[in-house]
């Protein structure tokens, strides 16, 4: 392998990395909603210490992205995706408290090459499926429904009351609307990065 193909086979992993690591911020980003949605129920502290954990689960990902930029070698990668794998299982328990429901079937190991492989199989080749299909600022303020320019607590009100309509836990597990919710995720944080929070 020369070295312009293992720079390249690099990139490419880094980059489906930090796609997954996105995808999982997405998934926190829901949590975050539902738990604060559910701030009356009588287990109200129980989810205010889950929406904690949620957030302490954010930063460990944001380190966990660091790391894969700094990774120079698929060995560094593995390791980080180990690291990456072990986070998520403990997010998988923490969204097992939240939605009252049983921890998924625990995984074997985890494999690098595994989850490329799979990941690929998901995503096409990796090439336009992996950019965003919001293409500009304007349209994510579409998608949620409010006016260019609106402050980040509308916004975030916006996403919350469309992440509760879309998410399959309050729609009896109807899974119909998960290319919405998307879009809503993908809109919320587009805003969110451009408002610099």
């Amino acid at each position: 392998m020369t070295d312009d193909d293992f720079l390249k086979k690099l990139q490419e992993r880094k980059h489906r990395l930090k796609r997954r690591i996105a995808e999982l911020n997405e998934t926190i980003e829901i949590d975050l909603a539902f738990a604060s949605d559910r701030s009356d129920d009588p287990r109200a502290f129980s989810f205010f210490t889950i929406e904690e954990k949620l957030q302490d689960f954010q930063e460990l990902f944001q380190k966990i992205l660091e790391q894969v930029d700094e990774a120079t070698t698929l060995a560094d990668l593995d390791r980080t995706v180990g690291r990456l794998s072990y986070v998520e299982d403990r997010l998988d328990e923490a969204e097992s408290q939240l939605y009252n429901r049983s921890r998924r079937r625990r995984r074997r190991p985890f494999s690098l090459g595994d989850f490329f492989s799979q990941f690929s199989r998901q995503n096409g080749s990796g090439g336009a499926s992996s950019q965003g299909e919001i293409s500009s600022l304007a349209e994510a303020y579409k998608i949620l429904g409010i006016e260019e320019g609106t402050g980040l607590t509308d916004v975030t009100a916006a996403f919350r009351r469309y992440a509760k309509e879309y998410h399959p836990d309050a729609r009896g597990g109807d899974r119909s609307t998960e290319a919405e919710l998307r879009k809503v995720v993908e809109a919320y944080q587009m805003i969110k990065q451009h408002l610099g929070e």
